[in-house]
This record gives C-alpha cells, structure tokens and sequence, in this order.
C-alpha cells in the first residue's frame, strides 16, 4: 500500500483526498468539488468513473469496483465505504 500523509481508514481524510482526485477529472468545472453532491451531477461519465476508479484502486492499492462509484454516489459516502474496507484490511484491524 502506498505510503500517505494521511490515515486513509479514516473518513474525513480520505474524503479530502478524493475530493482531490475527483476535481481532477472534471477539467470543466469551476467550482470547488462538493463532496455532499452526487458525482454524476458534475457529468462524470462511465468511462471516467472507470478512470477514476482504477486510478484510486492503483493509489490505494485495494481493488475499487467501478460500480462503487455508483452505489456510494457522493465523495462523502465513497470515502465512508473505502475507509471501511480498508480499516477491515488493515494489519491492526
């Protein structure tokens, strides 16, 4: 797993990180990504959801399933969901 300036099995920073990379792939938009708004309002389409998803399974190095993306719709819920999994893999767990 890679190493991280913050404790990914944790929610809020995890969401901070996400919010992040999600703004990364909406190149368009302007404002600050909200991390309480469904991810599809901001046009993220099927393939960079696949993207996105590869690219945070790469990062965390847990599998990351794309239809995650689309079950926990909101960075907020997404980052509850993967510091879960995550906290459940992790050695102290």
């Amino acid at each position: 797993m890679t190493t991280f300036a913050f404790d990914p099995t944790v929610p809020a920073q995890l969401q901070s990180w996400l919010t992040d990379r999600v703004a990364e792939y909406l190149p368009d938009v302007t404002e600050a990504v909200d991390p309480h708004r469904q991810l599809g309002e901001y046009g993220l389409d099927s393939i960079a959801v696949v993207a996105f998803a590869a690219d945070v399974e790469d990062q965390l190095g847990t599998v990351v399933d794309p239809t995650a993306i689309w079950d926990y719709p909101t960075i907020a819920q997404l980052a509850e969901f993967l510091a879960a999994e995550l906290a459940e893999r992790s050695p102290a767990a």
